[in-house]
C-alpha cells in the first residue's frame, strides 16, 4: 500500500478554513495549551500535560513515528495565522488488513464551531484516496458525547462496546467502536 501514499513527504492538506500539515518545534506552546486543559485531556489516554517539555517530547514522537513509517498525526492550523488548534490522524494503520485508527484533539476554544468535522473529512479523504484504506476505526469513551456525535455526522456506525478495553488514569474503561468503509462513506 506504499505506493498510495510517499512516506518521504509529511502531506499537507488544505481545507477552507484549515491547514493541516506538519507539528514543529515553534508548535510547542499551542500544543502545551491544548495538552495541558483538563477539558481536552478529560477522556485521553495521557495525563495532562504540565511542562512546556511534554509538548516539545510529543512533537518530537510524531516526527519520529512518521520517519520511522508507523503513523502520523497532523497539527490543525488555522489558514489565516498557521496557528495549530489541534491535533489529528492515523494512530494505527494496518496496511496488509487496509485500515487504520483515526484519532484527534481540539483546542476547547474551538468547540462547536464545526473545525473538526472539516479536518475529520480531509483525514478520511485523504485516507481512502491515498493510503488506500478500506475502513477506518475510531474507539470512543461512551460518556464523550461530543466525539460520538462527531463521529455519527461523518457516516461512522457504532459497532459495540469494548468492555474495558484500555487503562490508563489509573481505571480501565470502556470504549465504543465505530467503523467508516469506503464503500459507506460520504465525505
Amino acid at each position: 500500500m506504499d505506493a498510495f501514499f510517499d512516506f518521504e513527504r509529511f502531506p499537507c492538506i488544505e481545507t477552507p478554513r484549515l491547514l493541516l500539515r506538519e507539528l514543529q518545534r515553534e508548535d510547542a506552546e499551542a500544543i502545551f495549551r491544548i495538552f495541558s486543559d483538563p477539558e481536552v485531556m478529560k477522556y485521553y489516554d495521557m495525563d495532562v500535560f504540565t511542562t512546556i517539555e511534554q509538548a516539545e517530547a510529543l512533537i518530537e514522537r510524531q516526527r519520529q513515528r512518521f520517519e520511522q513509517k508507523e503513523r502520523f498525526r497532523w497539527g490543525i492550523a488555522l489558514k489565516e495565522s498557521n496557528t495549530i488548534i489541534g491535533t489529528g490522524g492515523y494512530i494505527a494503520w494496518n496496511r496488509l488488513w487496509c485500515n487504520a485508527e483515526l484519532g484527534y484533539d481540539l483546542a476547547r476554544s474551538y468547540w462547536g464551531q464545526g473545525m473538526m468535522a472539516e479536518a475529520a473529512r480531509a483525514m478520511i479523504q485523504f485516507g481512502f484516496e491515498r493510503m488506500g484504506l478500506h475502513r477506518i476505526e475510531a474507539e470512543v469513551m461512551p460518556e464523550n458525547s461530543a466525539s460520538v456525535r462527531l463521529l455519527h455526522k461523518l457516516g461512522f456506525q457504532e459497532e459495540g462496546v469494548l468492555h474495558e478495553r484500555s487503562f490508563w488514569k489509573g481505571a480501565f474503561h470502556d470504549l465504543v467502536m465505530f467503523a467508516l468503509l469506503k464503500s459507506k462513506s460520504h465525505v
